[in-house]
């Protein structure tokens, strides 16, 4: 949940290149979780080279247009596991819409049929159903 509301805020223009981003502690207190939870959110994004750690300074904004960002791995992977990330900490219960893939398609700046892979991907491992006409939606919890 946080590394995808973070992502969402690097790339949607919140913080532009080169920002420096806000301390820990006040996105703890945002979120409402602990140091260790966003610290694990935040090196993500950093080995996604979407921010950059300058000793001294804090953390900065990355260009999420970069060649080192769309090096970091075949976009639909990251997309898949961000959503991972939230159907896991529950952001998503079971019969919950997902994102269509449009508005995934314009949060992370990609095409519309890389995020269908990503959602074609959440398909394949049983986590979500798709539903023609309707969407995809979260799958039941297996025991």
């Amino acid at each position: 949940m946080i590394t995808f509301k973070l992502r969402e805020r690097l790339t949607d223009g919140t913080y532009q290149p080169g920002d420096r981003l806000p301390s820990e502690r006040l996105w703890c207190e945002e979120f409402g979780v602990t140091r260790n939870t966003l610290r694990r959110a935040l090196a993500e994004l950093e080995s996604l080279k979407l921010i950059t750690v300058v000793p001294g300074s804090g953390r900065i904004a990355g260009d999420p247009d970069s060649d080192e960002v769309k090096a970091a791995g075949p976009a639909y992977e990251r997309i898949a596991a961000d959503l991972r990330e939230l159907i896991e900490n529950g952001e998503y219960g079971e019969g919950d819409p997902l994102p269509s893939e449009l508005k995934i398609s314009k949060l992370y700046g990609v095409a519309r049929y890389t995020a269908r892979q990503a959602l074609a991907d959440l398909e394949d491992a049983g986590l979500v159903k798709r539903v023609p006409g309707k969407g995809r939606f979260l799958r039941p919890r297996r025991p």
